[in-house]
């Protein structure tokens, strides 16, 4: 017992002789942050696997409450994509029907669009206004809309990005289902991808 109050003792004055150095860590929060993942399987008969990537921040000494804010936004923004991702895959199987927008049926658009609805979030009811609309996107992330030029020219087709290069979408043919963007077809057709979460970047 004696030991560990020792140490304990010897840790806050280590701690304390940092004080003069805080404004220095603080100058760059991007020295503040530690990135972990958390992995969500989910099963499917398209995909065997498929990772949605949370990004946490660890709280520094002396910078709690900077911390638990930026902690609390990337959580927040996390979770989203993945309860997106995963509310897409719930309608694998639901029969393609053109203007189709409720689970008896869905369209590529009505169907992105009411995935997104689900979370309360708002996209337009068209491909090529979701296009316009949305925030354009560099880097792909799980939730992020991908956009395709198919039967017609311009953005003729959507798909919810899940990972891994892959993607769900209503298909003409086989209706909800997940597909590659590595797929001859799909990648010589891909216009470019758009953020509807808030994700700058």
């Amino acid at each position: 017992m004696r030991y560990t109050l020792a140490a304990w003792a010897l840790t806050l004055c280590l701690a304390g002789s940092f004080g003069a150095s805080q404004a220095a860590v603080l100058h760059s929060s991007a020295s503040s942050l530690a990135y972990a993942q958390l992995s969500a399987e989910r099963s499917s008969p398209d995909v065997s696997r498929w990772v949605a990537r949370a990004v946490v921040v660890k709280r520094i000494h002396h910078a709690a409450a900077i911390g638990r804010f930026a902690n609390s936004v990337l959580a927040r923004t996390s979770l989203l994509a993945q309860r997106l991702t995963k509310s897409a895959l719930r309608f694998i199987g639901v029969p393609y029907v053109f203007g189709g927008t409720s689970t008896s049926g869905f369209d590529c658009s009505g169907y992105v669009q009411h995935v997104f609805a689900m979370l309360g979030i708002h996209l337009p009811r068209t491909a090529d206004a979701q296009y316009y609309a949305g925030t354009r996107v560099r880097q792909l992330k799980p939730g992020d809309l991908v956009f395709f030029q198919t039967y017609e020219p311009g953005p003729s087709h959507v798909g919810i990005y899940l990972g891994h290069g892959h993607f769900a979408h209503a298909s003409s043919s086989r209706g909800v289902m997940v597909s590659s963007l590595n797929d001859a077809y799909w990648a010589n057709r891909y216009l470019g991808a758009r953020n509807y979460m808030g994700r700058g970047r």
